[in-house]
């Protein structure tokens, strides 16, 4: 069995890797290629955070289970990936870096497929972790000329926007979530409970991606986004049954079922619409899933040439 440390994930996990294999673990998903349950949760009891089990099993070629924790904003992470044949264990990584960029890999693979080819203004709610990498991705997808910052701590917030400039983004921090009304695209990534931005003042044609909230009693979008947005998750089962953006809504009546189109999947393969037209707005659900942990752990262990011959050194080989 090898080990990865975050060090050697930095160095092999690059932007385009994380969005190309987003895409192929969102399409095993919705083709039944990949075998992931609903995630196990177990709440602190001081209600300062939560412990996840994430397992996902490849037929024929790997399974494997990652643990994550958080307590207030900090968070840890490791993955654990074995031959699903042999049954050995080949490679335990540490996952924090992997988890920031599997998230936002498929945050981009989503904005890739769905946003207007010419969206050029990104407004992101949130100045943690995630904020970043989101920022940076969506960047590669699409021709980003301006990436605004909203963060619950100013100071974060301007750090960031700083950061990115200091890459080359054109970037700021605002504190007025009115600005997505300027937005293309608006990414949350938030630890926010309750709505972060008002769902009426956004422009036909914009795309959200909701990151952020991960539980039925939580939510970053409001009901003016839920009557009048196009919805596809990550996984189906797994957001009607988990996320609040998308219970709180289907419970009230504001969000129409049939406005819940599907699985990014499915869409990415061809087999479900995407944007139809230039005035739609659209909007990816991420909650996050284990298909994409494991296929990134995966290329992880190839690119570094540490797991079993039959890694393909391009990526999670699935399907045809």
């Amino acid at each position: 069995m090898r080990l990865l440390s975050e060090a050697e994930l930095k160095r092999v996990l690059t932007p385009e890797l994380a969005v190309e294999s987003s895409s192929r673990a969102f399409i095993a998903l919705s083709r039944g290629e990949i075998l992931v349950p609903v995630r196990s949760e177990i709440a602190r009891p001081d209600g300062a955070g939560v412990v996840f089990a994430m397992p996902g099993y490849l037929p024929g070629r790997v399974f494997g289970l990652k643990v994550i924790a958080t307590r207030g904003a900090a968070s840890t992470a490791m993955i654990l990936l074995f031959d699903s044949e042999s049954l050995a264990p080949l490679g335990l990584l540490s996952a924090d870096f992997l988890t920031d960029w599997r998230t936002a890999g498929g945050i981009a693979a989503a904005t890739r497929l769905l946003a207007r080819p010419e969206a050029a203004t990104h407004v992101v709610f949130g100045a943690g972790r995630l904020a970043g990498p989101c920022a940076r991705l969506v960047a590669r997808v699409r021709p980003i000329i301006r990436t605004l910052i909203i963060g619950r701590t100013p100071t974060r917030a301007a750090a960031l926007a700083a950061a990115l400039r200091a890459e080359g983004l054109e970037a700021e921090a605002v504190a007025d979530p009115a600005m997505v009304a300027q937005a293309d695209i608006v990414t949350t990534v938030t630890s926010s409970d309750i709505p972060v931005f008002p769902g009426a003042a956004l422009r036909p044609g914009t795309h959200v991606n909701l990151g952020g909230a991960f539980r039925p009693e939580t939510r970053e979008a409001d009901d003016d986004l839920a009557r009048c947005g196009l919805f596809w998750c990550d996984s189906e089962a797994a957001c009607l049954a988990r996320a609040g953006d998308l219970v709180q809504p289907l419970a009230s009546g504001a969000l129409d079922r049939a406005r819940v189109l599907g699985e990014i999947g499915a869409a990415l393969e061809g087999r479900l619409r995407g944007r139809r037209d230039a005035g739609e707005v659209t909007v990816f659900k991420s909650l996050g899933n284990a298909a994409q942990d494991i296929c990134l752990a995966e290329d992880a262990l190839a690119l570094r040439d540490l797991a079993a011959p039959y890694f393909d050194p391009k990526g999670c080989r699935i399907g045809p």
